[in-house]
């Protein structure tokens, strides 16, 4: 528990020594006066923060699908200098709850703020809180102006020292698995995010098939301790798994769940939305993004650091969430953080030290190419990579999915079309230079991320990439002619070219949130794959407000209730972009599919059933209640000629908040 005086006068002295990052420094008369708020406010904040906020934060604001909210958390989020009271009340009252932002009253809001104060020392007054006094607490406490409510807002920009080199940097006890393993990945291994550089997500073991897959049984299951979002695709090689929570990494026996290490990062910066979807394994070593925008590289023997880069500031809302991708004697990785106004990079790093190699602007500015597509707000652009990327080892390209501009839900800072922001960018491996791009929603306003990573293929001697954009758009593309061969809907979408109104609310399908996940290809079926999320948002604009780290949505967003939303699993003729089929789900979709030789599709849903259809028809063969929502993707391997299926469960993310379960490895095989 900190001194909250103490800590208050050191916080105010801070933004007003160093000018909080704003343009011009405030002169103060005296010390800065703590905040004001009374027992009552504490007593009615702590029973909307149980109702409201608990279900992500924690029963005791010790964090969980979102960031702790007490002690050294709080402290590193807005404690830093960076940030006034109104700061961090206008992200509880304009971001908060997550399902449901701007859905409590002011009263409401400011009591749960008076609550998550008193847990953090402050000590209640007389004087009740109000939206009037939040300024006062780092202002004068004579005659001179108070603080501006935005005060910490202006200049926020990636100091000039990211990324930091790791200060240490230890060998790898081993060599595996090698660029010409993730070449010719093994039948019985699942090497990247997506299986394979390619992505395609296809494994060829054929061991449990159409015939036998009703008879899966749970072979065990563990549970890794952490609650939140679970969003993980498990890397398997040589019969070990590694899969990550928010802030773990575990190595676990493929085939009995026994957990053979396991590393907890503790965020040194403040984090801003805790979710990591996965690792690489590459040369003994197994990488990772952190919720505070480091990169980190494990032994893959032991679980021990080798090194640590600090990639970009998670004060201002910089992240890694995506699995990186490794190869080539590189680890590829990129910033996340769009809807808080980060401006995205793409990052090459030496796979041995951590040494920057390479780096691309998402964003674009001065004299690079695509910045003549904005017309103003290049300082918060967005441009995020969110899951992961692809490789095409022959043409040596990397393939980046690209998240929305900011403000998301209001253009007025940013006429143009926003290159390179939802869309599909093509680097060179080498030296990162751009040598092809696709956008999908040239000037967004629905937040509609190019989030999940293609899948590249090749059929008929053509040479293909599938893009499944958050706009309900599943996308075929020539990668030689880079011609857009089919745009096909895999969603409801409705309102799409609707102008959005700070007046008058506006119903749109699909929603701002989902579709992390990408289309599969099987080779064997010469077909495409997706699922996907039926859920709509509706959207009310605002004028844009950047708090470091905080909202710059441009506007409010309500997901439809639960009764409204539900998924899809669809088929696609890759050459046509005909729909094949179509199975309606109940809950949304939101895990990855996975295509077998065994003529299987296996996928799982947000009500927390693990399928199994039939790849050709969409039959449904199997169906398990796992407990928690299934929110990751599927991975499918082979210990000593067995086969065993591992699903991720309990994924309570962002948009699910009431959602059940904790993170949960199930691990299913034949009798």
């Amino acid at each position: 528990m900190i001194n909250s005086r103490r800590f208050w006068k050191i916080s105010a002295a801070l933004l007003l020594s160093a000018g909080g990052g704003a343009a011009g420094a405030m002169a103060v008369d005296g010390p800065a006066a703590p905040p004001s708020f009374t027992p009552s406010q504490v007593t009615q904040g702590r029973a909307g923060y149980g109702k409201s906020c608990g279900a992500c934060h924690g029963a005791s604001l010790e964090g969980g699908a979102g960031v702790g909210l007490m002690g050294a958390p709080f402290a590193r989020s807005w404690g830093d200098g960076r940030h006034n009271l109104r700061d961090f009340y206008e992200v509880v009252s304009k971001q908060m709850p997550k399902n449901a932002p701007g859905s409590l009253t002011e009263d409401e809001y400011l009591a749960i703020t008076a609550f998550i104060l008193e847990k953090n020392g402050y000590a209640p007054a007389k004087d009740k809180l109000t939206a009037a006094k939040l300024d006062a607490v780092l202002g004068s406490t004579g005659s001179a102006a108070t603080a501006p409510a935005n005060a910490s807002s202006a200049a926020a920009v990636i100091p000039a020292q990211y990324p930091q080199p790791s200060a240490k940097i230890e060998e790898a006890s081993g060599t595996l698995p090698t660029d010409a393993d993730l070449l010719n990945v093994r039948d019985s291994d699942w090497l990247t995010y997506n299986r394979n550089l390619a992505g395609d997500r296809f494994s060829p073991l054929k061991q449990i098939d159409v015939k036998n897959v009703d008879q899966l049984r749970v072979k065990c299951l563990l549970q890794l301790g952490e609650l939140g979002s679970f969003e993980s695709s498990p890397v398997a090689y040589n019969g070990r798994l590694y899969l990550t929570t928010a802030h773990k990494v575990t190595a676990v026996d493929g085939t009995n769940c026994a957990a053979v290490w396991s590393y907890t990062y503790v965020p040194v910066d403040p984090e801003h939305l805790p979710v990591n979807r996965g690792v690489a394994l590459y040369r003994g070593k197994v990488f990772r993004g952190t919720t505070d925008g480091h990169l980190i590289a494990l032994d893959a023997e032991s679980g021990k650091v080798l090194w640590d880069v600090r990639v970009a500031d998670g004060a201002l809302g910089y992240e890694i969430t995506g699995a990186p991708v490794a190869f080539d004697g590189k680890v590829f990785t990129g910033d996340a953080g769009a809807d808080v106004g980060i401006n995205g990079r793409v990052y090459a790093f030496d796979a041995n030290t951590g040494a920057l190699i390479w780096a691309f602007d998402m964003v674009p500015t001065g004299n690079q190419p695509g910045a003549e597509t904005w017309g103003g707000g290049t300082l918060h652009g967005g441009g995020a990579t969110w899951s992961s990327m692809a490789v095409d080892p022959v043409r040596k390209l990397l393939f980046v999915p690209t998240g929305n501009p900011a403000a998301d839900f209001n253009d007025k800072l940013r006429p143009g079309v926003n290159l390179y922001t939802d869309s599909v960018v093509a680097l060179s491996l080498d030296t990162g230079k751009l040598a092809w791009y696709v956008q999908q929603v040239p000037h967004d306003l629905h937040d509609w991320d190019t989030a999940a990573a293609p899948a590249l293929f090749e059929q008929a001697g053509r040479r293909y990439m599938a893009v499944a954009s958050k706009n309900g758009l599943l996308y075929v593309y020539d990668r030689d002619s880079h011609q857009t061969l089919s745009q096909s809907p895999f969603t409801t979408r409705e309102n799409v070219d609707t102008p959005l109104s700070p007046d008058v609310p506006v119903h749109v399908c699909p929603g701002a949130l989902g579709q992390y996940n990408g289309p599969a290809y099987s080779p064997q079926l010469k077909v495409l794959f997706l699922g996907a999320a039926d859920r709509c948002n509706t959207i009310q604009s605002a004028e844009p407000h950047y708090v470091a780290g905080g909202v710059y949505f441009g506007g409010m967003f309500k997901i439809d209730p639960k009764d409204k939303q539900s998924g899809w699993v669809k088929a696609f003729d890759p050459a046509s972009g005909r729909e094949l089929w179509s199975v309606h789900e109940k809950d949304p979709i939101l895990a990855a599919v996975t295509p077998t030789a065994g003529g299987l599709l296996l996928s799982g849903n947000s009500g927390g059933d693990f399928v199994a259809y039939d790849a050709k028809t969409g039959k449904r063969l199997y169906r398990f209640a796992t407990g928690g929502p299934v929110a990751a993707g599927i991975t499918t391997y082979a210990v000593a000629g067995k086969q065993y299926i591992a699903v991720p469960s309990g994924s309570s993310s962002r948009d699910s908040a009431s959602a059940n379960g904790s993170a949960t490895l199930v691990i299913f095989g034949l009798p």
